[in-house]
């Protein structure tokens, strides 16, 4: 009986802390994003996210019958895809529908599966580094500063994969350290939306020349679905969002908290 009190407790520390780790991540997010003092801290995070974003707007243009002509990022962790032809349906909803799927499960896996902490920190570091050498190439623009910066944050990922041991139970440890920066990752991912809403709500469609799509959100609304406000489609692809992560976050800390027996449980 002993031994299951012991890991009764171990388990519910473990669930808890996860909780405490994403409620604090969440909120620093939300305070870093919209500060511009800390622009720089969020230099790198914004161009992982963005990679993300536009990777996945990649991936829809080629499943679609497209092609995408070029890639770039700039120093604001903003990035430029050149493309031809597509569904625009698909293409405009890619990156944000589809970082709000890969964030909610990417929680998931970062705080039900901790064994996979290292593999996936390896996987997204690699991801990182492997994407901007192959597809973005900032240098190419003589952009060597996002090269760095993206280069810097991809082999931060891979060091905590190769490295992160110890016991997850203790905020010290490497492990530890590596399910924090993951969670954090995760949660921007899955809530770049909302991160981007003031943005989107106030810029247009294209840019004032008609030849740059600017924001993907307007020009759904506009040509995608004529008649839809731009507040509509962006608030409706929040909510789905949220949605995701709540679902991730109930699966993955809510009801593992929940089985936990109580002591009248235990015999």
């Amino acid at each position: 009986m002993l031994r299951t009190f012991v890991e009764r407790k171990v388990r519910r520390q473990i669930v808890q802390r996860s909780l405490i780790i994403s409620v604090l991540g969440f909120a620093a997010i939300v305070v870093m994003w919209n500060t511009q003092a800390l622009a720089g801290l969020m230099h790198p995070l914004r161009m992982f996210i963005n990679n993300i974003h536009g990777g996945l707007s990649a991936f829809a243009m080629q499943i679609s019958g497209g092609s995408v002509e070029s890639f770039t990022l700039s120093e604001a962790g903003a990035y430029t895809l050149m493309f031809r032809d597509g569904a625009e349906a698909l293409i405009m909803s890619a990156g944000y529908l589809g970082s709000a799927l890969l964030g909610a499960l990417l929680f998931y896996l970062v705080n039900r599966a901790p064994h996979l902490l290292r593999g996936l920190s390896i996987v997204l570091g690699v991801f990182t580094i492997a994407f901007l050498a192959l597809f973005i190439r900032p240098d190419a623009a003589g952009d060597w500063l996002s090269m760095l910066v993206c280069i810097g944050f991809g082999a931060l990922l891979i060091f905590l994969g190769t490295t992160g041991t110890g016991d997850i139970n203790r905020l010290r440890s490497r492990k530890s350290i590596t399910q924090i920066v993951l969670s954090i990752i995760a949660l921007m991912t899955a809530l770049h939306i909302i991160l981007d809403l003031p943005a989107v709500l106030q810029t247009p469609a294209m840019s004032a020349d008609g030849q740059a799509i600017t924001n993907p959100v307007a020009y759904f609304a506009e040509h995608v679905m004529p008649g839809a406000s731009v507040a509509a489609v962006a608030y409706s692809w929040s909510a789905l969002a949220i949605a995701l992560l709540g679902l991730s976050f109930h699966l993955a800390i809510l009801r593992p908290l929940r089985q936990i027996p109580k002591n009248d449980d235990i015999v």
